[in-house]
């Protein structure tokens, strides 16, 4: 399957995208980059709902995340634990996963987590968050949005985490980041409790899983109309860096046009996707030839992109009302860096 790149880094593309001259088919990817296999997680339920100790999990593990050692994070994880982030070398096993958690967010002191929605299966949390914290380099205040896809055993332990959030805009509130983030807003923590959605096992849920997979085969085959199709008229996108929701069928066309132009051979691939409640939620890999800068980011060398990204779409009646888009960028700028 093919499809885009984040709609955050083609914002500044919709009025001004590059000319659409003929472009080769870009090379296999490097052989280094992570494969589809090594991302995609095994199931791991013998029940059809999760069990308590697995309800309990996401609350341990936002636990262990604000302590400074990271050290009560290893009591919850599987022995051969896998740990995805986008632009860092997959991991395997406690020790490994443990100070990749480190690496990741070890820059910020006095962490806070906050879940806004709590997505379940049987073997797997959806987790939404927000965490404010201090800069350690620099002193100053940072708050990040994000995304967590857990998948936990029936005793209560996390087997795989696929963690998501723009490292740019984390530098950019440090001030060491991007000069056009600069002006973004940090998001509020959320108020009350988070949502929390059970997977009903449903006929509905695996439609809303289908209509999102038909937005990004239309999108894939340059089927604008197809594209817009699976839309509600008032369609609401929120990327982590955009300014605002881009909202409505108009900015949706803008949307596709302008990724068609900026992208050449795109090729998504889902590596993971749940229908759960009135949402569909999928994680998907994308590679493509860049063909010019996508906002803050230049044109590379070898013109050859890779991204990872989740997003969560809200479906009604069979449209698509809403979707939340989680990625890193900066994974378009260099290879996957390992983790000394």
């Amino acid at each position: 399957m093919r499809s885009s790149v984040s709609a955050a880094l083609l914002v500044s593309l919709v009025a001004s995208a590059c000319s659409p001259e003929t472009v080769g088919r870009p090379p296999p990817p490097p052989v280094n980059w992570p494969s589809l296999e090594a991302r995609t997680a095994p199931p791991h339920a013998k029940n059809l709902t999760p069990t308590e100790k697995e309800r309990a999990a996401s609350a341990a593990y936002w636990k262990a995340l604000t302590a400074s050692d990271l050290a009560d994070l290893g009591k919850l994880l599987d022995d051969d634990v896998h740990f995805a982030f986008a632009g860092l070398k997959d991991v395997h096993g406690r020790d490994n996963v443990t100070k990749m958690h480190d690496a990741v967010l070890g820059a910020y002191d006095a962490r806070r987590f906050v879940a806004s929605r709590a997505l379940l299966t049987p073997s797997s949390q959806v987790l939404e968050w927000t965490m404010t914290g201090t800069h350690k380099a620099t002193q100053r205040q940072v708050s990040l949005k994000g995304v967590a896809l857990l998948w936990t055993k029936d005793n209560g332990s996390i087997a795989d985490v696929h963690l998501y959030y723009d490292e740019a805009l984390a530098n950019a509130q440090a001030g060491v980041g991007p000069k056009a983030l600069l002006a973004l807003a940090p998001p509020q923590l959320p108020a009350g409790p988070p949502e929390e959605v059970e997977q009903a096992r449903s006929a509905t849920e695996g439609t809303n899983v289908a209509v999102y997979r038909a937005a990004l085969e239309a999108l894939e085959n340059e089927d604008e109309r197809g594209y817009v199709a699976t839309m509600s008229d008032d369609i609401e996108l929120t990327t982590l860096e955009g300014p605002k929701p881009a909202r409505g069928k108009l900015e949706a066309r803008a949307y596709f046009r302008a990724m068609h132009k900026a992208i050449g051979h795109l090729d998504t691939s889902i590596t993971n996707a749940w229908g759960i409640g009135p949402y569909a939620v999928v994680e998907y890999q994308v590679v493509g030839e860049q063909r010019g800068p996508l906002a803050w980011i230049p044109a590379q060398k070898d013109n050859l992109l890779k991204l990872f990204v989740v997003d969560i779409a809200e479906v009604k009646d069979g449209k698509i009302v809403r979707v939340w888009r989680y990625d890193n960028p900066v994974q378009i700028l260099s290879l996957p860096r390992e983790i000394q």
